[in-house]
């Protein structure tokens, strides 16, 4: 078969993508995506096996933020309209694969043209997601923006057009699929769970014992990934508050957010006096994290719980886990679920930066309950089926059934 995918984003940049487009080619599938162009990067060009196709709407936050607006009032994306006719009847698309929600909507216009099945792919819950995405938003005009068009009521009407038009919806947790099911009372059958875990490969990324050298000696709480106010890093810095006696324990913070972000991060860990325990690496190459992780004493998961976090899951718990270190992972309810599941760390109240701060003593002051915890997370993902090779069967029958 050949699927087409739709991505409101530059394409390579989403590890998610990569490892259902890596499953499908693995299952005979032939596989095309078009997706926005940033600067200098090709028009067309064939990535790790798939055919990208890349279109001209938006290389800066004023021209993003005017096709945000376009998508949000028309419910389509008029560039990806224009374009998806051409690319479709060009390289015969027999599927169309929707990363996210912006995008449903216009190849739902398609869909009825083409009579082509649909798949409403959700990384996340999107209407909730916009409310903490511009928690920390400061600028008038772009709140604005957001309170008229990107808004929540808004965004769960074309949430109910996508999960009642689609012919099938990809939800990453079980929480997920449990909302929309609640909320819209689809055929069940049409929403299939396919989570982000991570593939066995992780492990074979270079091994660089040195990667914290700095801080060889020092208790290492590690976190990795996109920062934003919903990720809790914040509760994270605050715990330090509360660890004044036990200067051998520091935090390191592995990745990047917005400008404004990063700004409120660094002021607070000033403002609290811990700022010389806390390290900002900025963003890293993914081939490093295997090493970040594998070399941290603790790897933090510090999400805020709303209905944004407890409807969705992060790859590096997984990945955390399969490295054989404890996780410190909040309440937000997929983390919760899993990690009481597994045994594969221990749980804080999310948002509560003193009960955070207990959490990692117990941790700090017990090296064999460390050793047990890495140990249960390595037994559930690198022996037992919380992986991707266990998970892509999921996705890998869904299109099964449409060939």
């Amino acid at each position: 078969m050949t699927i087409g995918m739709l991505l409101n984003a530059p394409y390579p940049s989403d590890v998610r993508i990569k490892k259902e487009t890596d499953a499908l080619l693995r299952a005979g599938h032939t596989i095309h995506l078009l997706c926005l162009r940033r600067k200098d990067e090709a028009t067309t060009e064939k990535v790790d096996g798939i055919t990208v196709t890349r279109i001209d709407a938006g290389k800066n936050n004023i021209t993003l933020a005017f096709w945000d607006i376009i998508m949000s009032v028309f419910v389509v994306h008029l560039k990806f309209r224009y374009h998806l006719r051409v690319w479709i009847k060009q390289n015969n698309i027999q599927a169309l694969h929707i990363h996210d929600l912006p995008l449903v909507g216009t190849a739902l216009l398609i869909k009825k043209e083409f009579h082509i099945p649909v798949i409403a792919d959700f990384h996340e819950n999107y209407p909730d997601a916009l409310k903490v995405w511009f928690e920390w938003k400061t600028n008038p005009i772009v709140r604005l923006k957001n309170f008229l068009f990107m808004n929540y009521d808004r965004w769960k009407r074309i949430e109910k057009k996508a999960v009642t038009e689609s012919d099938y919806v990809i939800a990453v947790v079980n929480e997920m699929k449990d909302r929309l099911l609640q909320e819209y009372q689809p055929d069940p059958a049409k929403i299939k769970v396919i989570t982000n875990s991570e593939e066995q490969s992780f492990l074979m990324q270079p091994d660089d014992p040195e990667i914290f050298r700095e801080w060889q000696s020092k208790f290492k709480l590690v976190y990795t990934g996109n920062i934003g106010p919903h990720r809790g890093v914040d509760t994270l810095i605050e715990s330090l508050q509360y660890l004044r006696e036990e200067k051998d324990i520091v935090v390191i913070i592995i990745g990047s957010g917005s400008e404004a972000v990063m700004k409120t991060l660094k002021e607070k860990s000033i403002e609290l006096g811990v700022a010389d325990r806390v390290f900002f690496l900025g963003r890293q190459p993914f081939s490093r994290f295997y090493s970040y992780m594998r070399y941290a004493d603790v790897n933090v998961i510090p999400h805020k719980s709303n209905s944004h976090t407890d409807h969705t899951i992060p790859h590096k718990l997984f990945q955390g886990m399969m490295v054989g270190k404890p996780m410190l992972v909040s309440s937000s309810a997929p983390l919760q679920r899993i990690i009481n599941t597994t045994l594969a760390g221990l749980i804080f109240e999310a948002g509560n930066a003193k009960n955070m701060a207990n959490r990692i003593l117990e941790l700090y002051r017990n090296p064999e309950l460390c050793r047990q915890l890495g140990s249960n997370g390595s037994q559930h993902t690198v022996k037992g089926n919380l992986n991707w090779e266990t998970d892509q069967q999921v996705l890998i029958q869904l299109y099964q059934s449409l060939s």
